[in-house]
């Protein structure tokens, strides 16, 4: 499966390392700055990167409070978010309570998208103190909830945060804030929310009365929803999270016995059978999850996981049926802001009360990609009063420095490395708008702007053959931190283009040869991204730029082209 892209003709590429006398493993290790410690990075194991969760902040008195609260059978409710992150640290840290804990005095809640935004409010507090709750467990959310931890504190409510978002200028004062951002004796900052709620499992685990074997199976069994929640929050894939990730990956990819009968049901609904990988995860599975708190019910999303079997086929059916609908909003959204796109502008900004607030992210992701900006999409309340933005950036811009210019006229603002939100009073909307294409005109360079594809590395003539492509998917697995390799073949000779799928109207298979290779090419996209492509004359010299990929059929190796030179 592959995503449908859009071809660049004569793009502007950069090798980042290319050096003849390497083999071409050394050469990409060296792009990932890998020098030292090769066998840890390409066989990782837990033992080796597994950090003690006891070294976040306030852990251990997290325990300890919830150990006394089961004993004394008070009520505990999970507040969440309705992400695939929130999705699946909500399930995780239920089904521990209820599964493998045998505690059922515990119950989820989560915020309304629209009425509510982000994170738990006051009103939230008020709600589940009339139903009798003693403690509240906060998952992937709760780092920017001051005013609702001092009102918890007042009710008598203790509030556990756990959380990965960065913190804001003041940290909650609730009972305790687990937050790798927050813990100087934590070695690994960058975790997933899911993997944080993992950590307080784990915590829970350690210090319950439960066998070794029932320990090592908690550790199993949740690690699948770990992997789906670290690499749909697109986290970087190092250190603790590549080797979750790749367990898991290795797991399923052999033995289905471990993992949560929901997972099996859902993988074989969505017709997933073998060489599972994070594509799968990222862009088949997860939107799926985060599909129901987009549009619709987080509950949709977590009721799939909850079940399995027949009960859970009318969850799948409806989940499938608002992501196909979540699809089409999207499409919709994107030409309208894409209409609203000012080309001198240095930030692409888009506002309007007809944008659904579970797609302005993606929308403004793909805006940020095709314009090499910064994008802030906003859905404005006419109601409330309010717009609510999601933004996205290029690499080179700094994004909480631009937002935090403008915090005295923000109501609230969150995120983390990959992206960030913001609510702000309508009536302030326009001042902030002119903050934020004011500093962007004076901090982004008309270079910065400027499309340039990443290389890794050159690839050669005698380098195209199984013993040395194989190598490539060591490095798996792919995603943010640790991207798939992208490579140039220059001096390629055109010898034959055709269009191939669908009656010859889906892509183009490009046979090229170098040296006395012959080198199989495809461009996948929509009919007519690559018209431009047909002018390519045969024998012509080219480079071509793209990812190595592996024919399901005869399992050969072809290039799936980004762009071509």
């Amino acid at each position: 499966m592959f995503q449908t892209s859009h071809i660049y003709l004569n793009m502007n590429y950069h090798v980042i390392h290319d050096n003849q006398d390497e083999d071409l493993i050394t050469r990409l290790l060296k792009v990932r700055w890998i020098d030292d410690n090769i066998d840890s990075f390409l066989n990782p194991t837990f033992a080796g990167y597994r950090n003690n969760p006891f070294l976040l902040n306030d852990m251990e008195k997290s325990v300890e409070r919830i150990i006394l609260a089961m004993k004394n059978k008070e009520k505990i409710m999970i507040f969440w978010d309705y992400d695939v992150d929130g999705i699946t640290s909500s399930y995780s840290l239920y089904q521990c309570f209820k599964k493998f804990l045998n505690y059922t005095n515990v119950s989820i809640q989560y915020p309304d998208r629209i009425q509510d935004w982000y994170g738990i409010k006051t009103h939230h507090i008020d709600q589940i103190k009339k139903k009798w709750v003693h403690i509240i467990i906060t998952v992937d959310n709760g780092i920017s909830s001051v005013k609702e931890a001092e009102y918890a504190q007042k009710e008598g409510i203790d509030l556990i945060i756990t959380d990965h978002h960065h913190p804001g200028t003041e940290i909650p004062k609730a009972f305790a804030v687990i937050n790798p951002l927050v813990s100087p004796n934590y070695p690994f900052k960058w975790l997933a929310g899911v993997w944080v709620t993992f950590k307080l499992i784990c915590a829970l685990a350690e210090r319950s009365t439960l066998t070794t074997e029932i320990k090592k199976k908690i550790f199993n069994y949740f690690l699948p929803v770990v992997a789906i929640g670290t690499v749909a929050d697109v986290v970087p894939l190092i250190n603790e999270n590549r080797v979750i990730v790749k367990k898991w990956l290795d797991l399923i990819n052999k033995n289905h016995e471990h993992i949560p009968s929901s997972l099996k049901w859902f993988l074989k609904y969505l017709n997933i059978k073998k060489n599972v990988d994070t594509f799968h995860i990222g862009f088949v599975i997860g939107p799926r999850i985060n599909a129901g708190g987009r549009i619709e019910s987080p509950y949709d999303s977590l009721n799939i996981l909850l079940h399995s079997g027949e009960k859970q086929i009318e969850y799948l059916d409806k989940i499938e049926w608002i992501n196909t609908e979540r699809r089409k909003m999207q499409e919709e959204a994107f030409k309208k802001a894409e209409s609203m796109v000012i080309l001198d502008d240095k930030m692409i900004i888009a506002a309007d009360k007809d944008f659904h607030e579970g797609i302005v992210g993606i929308v403004a992701g793909r805006l940020a990609e095709k314009y090499t900006k910064p994008a802030a999409v906003f859905k404005i309340d006419e109601i409330k009063k309010t717009a609510v933005a999601s933004l996205r950036w290029p690499a080179y811009f700094n994004i909480i420095e631009m937002i935090s210019h403008s915090a005295d006229i923000l109501e609230r603002f969150w995120g983390h490395k990959c992206a960030w939100w913001l609510a702000v009073k309508e009536e302030n909307l326009p001042i902030l708008i002119e903050r934020f294409k004011a500093y962007c005109k004076e901090n982004i360079k008309e270079e910065n702007m400027i499309k340039i594809i990443k290389v890794d590395t050159k690839l050669y003539a005698h380098e195209w053959n199984h013993e040395t492509l194989q190598h490539i998917e060591k490095l798996a697995p792919f995603g943010e931190g640790n991207t798939e390799p992208v490579f140039s073949i220059e001096n390629i000779s055109i010898q034959k283009i055709e269009k191939v799928g669908n009656n010859g109207k889906s892509h183009l298979k490009i046979h090229g040869k170098i040296g006395d290779q012959i080198i199989t090419s495809m461009f996948r996209g929509k009919w007519g991204d690559s018209d431009d492509l047909l002018d390519v004359k045969y024998q012509e010299w080219v480079s071509l730029i793209g990812k190595v990929k592996r024919d399901t059929y005869n399992w050969w190796y072809f290039l799936d082209i980004m762009a071509i030179q």
